[in-house]
């Protein structure tokens, strides 16, 4: 009777033991399987200088601002930026597919004027050029992720990183009273432009431009261009394809809605 015993309790041991294996074994493939986002912002840094590097973990250094996730999990959109605290912080786009693959994308300042190639405005002499823009940058996302697919997923992607993750309204008409008024931020590194009448040229300027392509089409104005307060700049989407089952081919035109202030108080 004993043996029986024994002999149940070593099969039980040995069903334990293998529904643990079973469980750590499904347990490391989920955590195998998240997103590796410390890789794709630490290829980043490697790869742009311009970007400083956390003492440990890049995630904890370039903090989470905001999060979305479209549909049951096609693909997901951060935005991650250095401390407040730091004069000039830089910021990070990722973008992940539903195969949680990862890319990170440079979302640099205003001060990095060649990455937007912002229209009227040259780089500035003293800033480390990028020799890249935005633009490049985030069709190689979409395409390295495979989101620029002839299903529109690369339209969608653009317009939850324009309205959810960036929070932008888009600009018409009644919005250029805004647009000449621009908004003033504060950077120790850069001269002041607050007080120049260059700055204010600059925004008529712009609006200007922006606003010739809203009437291409004789049926009705198209509203491409979008405001983007936070970071002081405005994007103009224009997509020359993408329609009728076909990928995007891009071509986002940027906008400096910023005029510089460095005044320290003593």
């Amino acid at each position: 009777m004993t043996e029986k015993i024994d002999m149940k309790k070593k099969a039980l041991k040995k069903v334990l033991v293998s529904v643990l294996a079973f469980a750590l074994l499904i347990s490391c493939k989920q955590i195998n399987n998240e997103p590796d986002v410390e890789k794709a912002i630490s290829d980043l840094t490697n790869n742009f200088p311009q970007f400083r590097k956390g003492k440990s973990k890049q995630t904890e250094y370039y903090r989470l601002e905001r999060s979305i996730i479209y549909g049951e999990n096609k693909f997901k959109l951060q935005l991650r930026s250095e401390p407040d605290s730091i004069n000039d912080p830089q910021k990070i786009l990722v973008l992940i597919n539903s195969k949680n693959e990862c890319y990170a994308i440079p979302f640099f300042s205003n001060t990095y004027r060649d990455y937007w190639g912002f229209k009227h405005e040259k780089a500035i002499p003293n800033v480390k050029k990028t020799k890249t823009n935005f633009n490049n940058e985030f069709i190689s996302a979409l395409n390295s992720l495979k989101l620029n697919d002839t299903l529109g997923t690369g339209n969608r992607v653009i317009t939850e990183m324009i309205f959810s993750l960036l929070n932008c309204k888009r600009i018409t008409e009644k919005d250029s009273l805004e647009i000449f008024t621009g908004y003033s931020n504060q950077n120790y590194n850069l001269d002041n432009e607050l007080f120049d009448i260059q700055t204010r040229k600059r925004f008529r300027r712009n609006y200007e431009e922006l606003s010739k392509d809203w009437y291409k089409y004789k049926c009705c104005p198209d509203y491409n261009s979008f405001y983007d307060i936070e970071n002081y700049r405005i994007y103009q989407i224009i997509n020359t394809e993408g329609f009728y089952n076909k990928p995007l081919k891009l071509n986002i035109k940027c906008y400096r809605q910023n005029a510089v202030f460095n005044h320290i108080s003593i």
